[in-house]
């Protein structure tokens, strides 16, 4: 047997059983839902409308840190810089990417069995995430997940962005959760997994959307990790008799 899947065999009475924990807390992109492979269907489809440039050079874009990763000023640069102009184009490439991004967001496999399994737990269940409200709240009706939290907690509201804790904090406090009764689901061991462990919350690492493997290397943090998202299913409902 894998050492990942030993070792969640070994937690899973650990995590849900006997009252330990009553409070669960998600990141949304890339832990419950692919938001990176919608982001780039967005961009493939902004480059088939347009009829010329290269996807991977727009995507490339929202990754330079110049701008927000959701801001379309990476847009208006790549327009600019592959030559084309005008308004009319640019305003209907943000429309183009808005809508296709938002058309392929779904969830990850067992994530919204596991959420109906935790809620008939009665686990308090809340999203620490660094999309803003708006953007939060149209994925998580997309992937029909929005229903199963008490809170969402974006920087619009806690006037902060990961791996600062306010977000964290404000989401504790939202649900009356103790952080040492709490599990945080992250994808990012630099904006989730350390965060949470220094306010003393149990963490469990999202491998399987994890899209910034050096961060992996370079940390040290104790951590549960989750390769596959049925995984996380299985261990948070204490079922592992398919690993």
């Amino acid at each position: 047997m894998h050492a990942t899947i030993r070792c969640l065999v070994d937690m899973q009475d650990f995590l849900l059983h006997d009252g330990l924990f009553d409070a669960v807390l998600f990141d949304l992109d890339n832990t419950l839902v692919d938001f990176i492979s919608a982001k780039k269907k967005a961009c493939t489809s902004v480059i088939e409308k347009l009829g010329s440039g290269d996807p991977d050079a727009l995507f490339s874009y929202f990754l330079r840190k110049r701008y927000g990763f959701e801001d379309y000023g990476n847009i208006f640069d790549y327009l600019s810089d592959i030559g084309v102009r005008g308004s009319a184009t640019y305003l209907e490439s943000c429309t183009i990417y808005e809508n296709e991004k938002l058309l392929n967001i779904h969830p990850y496999l067992g994530i919204k069995e596991m959420l109906s399994g935790l809620r008939s737990k009665g686990m308090r269940l809340g999203v620490v995430t660094d999309a803003d409200s708006e953007h939060a709240e149209k994925r998580l009706k997309k992937a029909d997940l929005f229903q199963y939290f008490d809170i969402i907690m974006t920087p619009d509201i806690s006037g902060s962005r990961k791996p600062d804790s306010d977000s964290f904090l404000m989401a504790l406090d939202s649900i009356r959760a103790d952080p040492v009764h709490t599990i945080h689901v992250g994808d990012s061991i630099r904006r989730d997994i350390e965060p949470a462990n220094r306010l003393g919350i149990c963490t469990i690492h999202a491998a399987y959307g994890d899209w910034h493997p050096d961060e992996t290397k370079e940390s040290s943090v104790r951590t549960l990790r989750v390769e596959r998202s049925e995984d996380l299913l299985r261990l948070m409902l204490g079922d592992c008799r398919n690993l």
